[in-house]
């Protein structure tokens, strides 16, 4: 297997057990090749280290789950590998520069307004001035 399709098996391998614990040694394992080259391979080929890859991959994730579900923000957590709510809120945060709860009322706020917009424009039809004042309002 040549470096380049290790590094692409490997990214498969990583987005299929987002929710697993995985570790370095797993992942290098599914690539046939050493800890330590394929943690420097990886990084020559993605800019980042392994493991802060899985943890961005697994904050995005998670911060879909918060966007599309109604599931505990503690749920989500401990799916996505965290010990606690607490240690993902930080982690969370440190990536976004919000938590996660403020995320989801942002994302189920913006939701709201997308909703009632396409309401309001279907009441008042498609004059450009009724639709600017139902806006508004």
């Amino acid at each position: 297997m040549d470096h380049k399709a290790a590094i692409q098996e490997s990214i498969k391998y990583i987005e299929e057990n987002l929710c697993e614990a995985i570790n370095l040694n797993d992942i290098a394992r599914k690539a046939y090749i050493s800890e330590f080259y394929f943690h420097r391979l990886f990084r020559n080929v993605t800019g980042s280290s392994v493991m802060e890859y899985v943890r961005e991959r697994r904050l995005s994730a998670s911060a879909d789950a918060l966007s599309e579900t109604d599931e505990k923000i503690t749920d989500i957590a401990h799916r996505f590998q965290y010990g606690s709510e607490e240690s993902f809120s930080r982690a969370f945060k440190k990536a976004y520069r919000i938590s996660p709860r403020e995320y989801r009322n942002t994302c189920n706020k913006n939701y709201s307004q997308k909703k009632t917009y396409t309401g309001m424009k279907k009441l008042t039809g498609s004059s450009a001035g009724m639709t600017t004042l139902s806006m508004a309002a």
